[in-house]
C-alpha cells in the first residue's frame, strides 16, 4: 500500500498552526482561572479550618475547667453552664458563618465545575460571585454577624454617653423669684452666712428675707452659682441701697466695707514688717484671721472711711498679758525671755525682785497690746547642758550597812535643740521640738551601799534640835572654845576631851563625806558636807578613819576613833564649821545642852 499524504497550500498550513495555537491559549487561560478561584476557596478554607480547630481545642480546655468547677458549684451549674452556652454561641457565630462560607463556597465550585464539564465559564463565574457576597454564609452574613455585636457595643456606648451629658441641678426660688441653678441646698445655706456677715457692721446689721424653694431640673450647661453669687443676687432684690466694694472682717467680725483695700493692705504689710528679721526660717503672720479681699455688693450704709480702718489698726487696746513662769525660773531668766527690765518687770508686778518663784506662776508682762495680734514663729537652735543623768547602785562589802559611798560622780548632758518656737506680741506660746541632737551624754551617778554588818557601838543614840549637830562623842567635856567665845588667838574650833583612845567619833549630821585623810596639824581628818544645812563639818586628830571621801554618812554614825595625831596634846576632837569655805563659830551650830560639863585650860 502507498502511503499517500494529501499537501496543503502553505498560507492554509500557517492558518490552522495559528488557530490550534490560539485553542491552546484559551484553554490555558481557562485552566489557570480555574485554579486560580481553586487555589483562593483551598486557601481560605485552610486557614478557616486551623481557626475552628484551634477554637475547637481552646474550647475543650474551656469546658474541662468549667465541668470541674459545675462539679464543686452543682446548685449554679445549670444558670452558669446555659449563660456561657449562649455567650459562646453568641461570639463563635462569625467563625461558625466563615467555616461554612469556606466549606459552601468550595462545594458550589465544584458542583459548577462539573456542570460545565470541569470548566467554570462566564454564568458559572457570575453564579459563584453571587453566592460568594450573598449566599446562605456569603460575605454580607459574615459581615452582619461581625457588625452587629460593634454596633450593639457602640450602641450601648452612645446610650451611657448621653446619660452622663445631662445635667441636673437645684433650681432656686428666694421670696418666690427665680434666682437660679444651684449644686446642693448647701450652696444657699453658704450663701445666707455671706449675706449676713456682708449686712451685719460690728454687730449690728439689718434682717434681709430670704425664704427658698428648690426644685430638681435638666439643664443644658454645666455651670452653676456660687454662694457669693446668690449673696448678691438677694442683695439685689431686697430692694436696699448698694454699692460695689470690699469687706473686711476680723475672726469673721465684718468691720465694713471699702471700694479699695490696696491702703488697708500696705498698712497690714508694715505691721507685719515691723517684726520681721529677715531670718529665712521665721513666720510671720496676724494671729487673728483678717479678710479684706473679697468683692461683692454691700450695703451703702456699712462703707466705711479707709483712714479709720487704718487708725483703728494701728492701735492699742487694753488687755493685759501674762508670762508663765516655767520650772527652775529666776527673775533674771524671766526678764530675758519677756525681753522686759526689772524695772519695767517691778512697775507692772510690784515687789517682783523678792518674789519667790514657783512653776506655773504668772507674771504681768503688758498692760495692753496691739489691736492686731502678730505671731511670730521661727526655728531656733539652743543648748541644754541639764540633760539629767541616771543613778546606779550596787552593794559594797567594805561600806557599813546604812552607810554610802559614790564611786562615780554624775554628770549632766548636753543636747543640740531645734525647734519651731511661736511667739505672740513678743511673748512664747509654744514650742515644738523638731530634732534633738546629743552633745555629751550625761555620765551616770554610781554610789556604792554598804553590805558591810555593822559592828555593836557604831552609831549614837539621840537626836539633835533641827538644824543643829549632834554631840560627836560620848561622854567627854569642852576643853577649850573657838577664840570667839574666849578660846586661843587662831583656835576655830571646840577642843571635846575626856574622852579614851580610839573611842568612836560620830557624825553631828547626815551628809557627804568630802575629804578623809591626812590633813597637817589636823592630823587624820574628815570633813562632811551637809547639804539641808549648806555647812561643812570638821572632826580632826583622830587615830583612825572609818570613813572614806564620796561616801554618804547618816547622823550619829561613827566615822573615825579618837585620838591625838597631827598638832595635838593629849587625845581630843577637834569639831569646827565652815560656811562657804570659811570658818565661823562652832558654838552657833552645836547642840550644847546646859549639863555639858565644860574644862577651860
Amino acid at each position: 500500500m502507498k502511503n499517500i499524504t494529501k499537501k496543503l497550500p502553505s498560507g492554509d498550513t500557517e492558518t490552522i498552526k495559528k488557530k490550534n495555537k490560539n485553542d491552546k491559549n484559551i484553554q490555558m487561560t481557562k485552566d489557570l482561572r480555574v485554579e486560580l478561584y481553586t487555589l483562593i476557596a483551598l486557601f481560605g478554607g485552610y486557614i478557616f479550618n486551623t481557626f475552628c480547630i484551634s477554637a475547637v481545642y481552646i474550647g475543650k480546655c474551656v469546658a474541662f475547667a468549667a465541668r470541674s468547677l459545675w462539679r464543686i458549684t452543682d446548685r449554679l451549674r445549670g444558670i452558669i453552664a446555659s449563660f456561657f452556652k449562649k455567650i459562646s454561641v453568641f461570639l463563635l457565630r462569625p467563625v461558625t458563618s466563615l467555616i461554612k462560607y469556606s466549606e459552601g463556597n468550595t462545594k458550589a465550585l465544584n458542583n459548577i465545575k462539573k456542570k460545565n464539564g470541569g470548566r467554570l465559564g462566564f454564568g458559572g463565574s457570575l453564579s459563584f460571585i453571587g453566592r460568594l457576597l450573598f449566599g446562605k454564609n456569603g460575605i454580607a452574613v459574615i459581615f452582619f454577624n461581625f457588625a452587629v455585636p460593634v454596633i450593639s457595643v457602640f450602641f450601648l456606648f452612645s446610650v451611657i454617653t448621653y446619660a452622663n451629658s445631662i445635667n441636673y441641678a437645684v433650681k432656686l426660688n428666694v421670696n418666690g423669684k427665680f434666682l437660679g441653678y444651684i449644686e446642693n441646698e448647701q450652696v444657699f445655706l453658704d450663701a445666707k452666712e455671706v449675706l449676713q456677715e456682708r449686712v451685719s457692721y460690728l454687730g449690728n446689721g439689718v434682717e434681709i428675707e430670704a425664704i427658698p424653694s428648690y426644685s430638681i431640673e435638666q439643664i443644658e450647661y454645666n455651670e452653676t452659682l456660687t454662694k457669693y453669687q446668690i449673696a448678691d443676687l438677694i442683695l439685689q432684690n431686697s430692694g436696699v441701697s448698694l454699692e460695689y466694694g470690699y469687706g473686711f472682717f476680723i475672726n469673721d467680725v465684718f468691720y465694713g466695707a471699702l471700694t479699695d483695700f490696696t491702703n488697708v493692705k500696705n498698712t497690714l504689710d508694715s505691721l507685719l514688717a515691723k517684726y520681721e528679721t529677715n531670718n529665712s526660717n521665721e513666720t510671720v503672720n496676724f494671729a487673728d484671721v483678717i479678710r479684706y479681699n473679697e468683692a461683692g455688693l454691700y450695703l451703702t450704709e456699712n462703707l466705711i472711711d479707709e483712714n479709720w480702718l487704718i487708725d483703728l489698726l494701728s492701735s492699742t487696746k487694753e488687755d493685759a498679758s501674762y508670762y508663765t513662769v516655767q520650772d527652775d525660773e529666776n527673775q533674771s531668766v524671766i526678764a530675758e525671755n519677756v525681753n522686759l527690765t526689772f524695772e519695767e518687770l517691778e512697775a507692772l508686778n510690784p515687789g517682783f525682785a523678792d518674789m519667790e518663784l514657783d512653776s506655773g506662776d504668772r507674771i504681768k508682762i503688758s498692760s495692753e497690746i496691739p489691736f492686731l495680734s502678730v505671731s511670730i514663729t521661727r526655728t531656733e537652735i539652743y543648748n541644754v547642758n541639764t540633760v539629767p543623768y541616771s543613778t546606779e547602785t550596787y552593794q559594797d562589802s567594805g561600806i557599813y550597812v546604812g552607810s554610802s559611798r559614790i564611786t562615780q560622780e554624775g554628770q549632766y548632758g548636753e543636747n543640740e535643740i531645734t525647734a519651731d518656737v511661736t511667739y505672740v506680741n513678743g511673748v512664747e506660746t509654744g514650742r515644738t521640738i523638731k530634732q534633738v541632737r546629743q552633745l555629751h551624754a550625761p555620765v551616770s551617778e554610781i554610789i556604792a551601799i554598804g553590805a558591810k554588818p555593822t559592828p555593836a557601838g557604831t552609831f549614837k543614840d539621840g537626836t539633835a534640835a533641827y538644824g543643829k549637830f549632834l554631840w560627836p562623842v560620848e561622854g567627854g567635856y569642852i576643853s577649850q572654845w573657838a577664840y570667839w567665845d574666849g578660846g586661843y588667838a587662831g583656835h576655830k574650833g571646840i577642843d571635846i576631851a575626856g574622852i579614851p583612845y580610839g573611842d568612836p567619833v560620830y557624825a553631828g549630821a547626815g551628809g557627804v563625806v568630802t575629804f578623809a585623810g591626812w590633813s597637817g596639824g589636823l592630823g587624820n581628818c574628815v570633813m562632811i558636807y551637809h547639804e539641808d544645812l549648806g555647812v561643812t563639818s570638821v572632826y580632826a586628830h583622830n587615830s583612825m578613819l572609818f570613813v572614806s571621801t564620796g561616801q554618804r554618812v547618816a547622823q550619829g554614825e561613827a566615822i573615825a576613833g579618837a585620838g591625838a595625831t597631827g598638832d595635838a596634846q593629849g587625845i581630843h576632837v577637834h569639831f569646827s564649821i565652815q560656811v562657804n569655805g570659811s570658818y565661823v563659830n562652832p558654838r552657833a551650830y552645836l547642840d550644847i545642852t546646859e549639863d555639858t560639863p565644860i574644862k577651860i585650860y
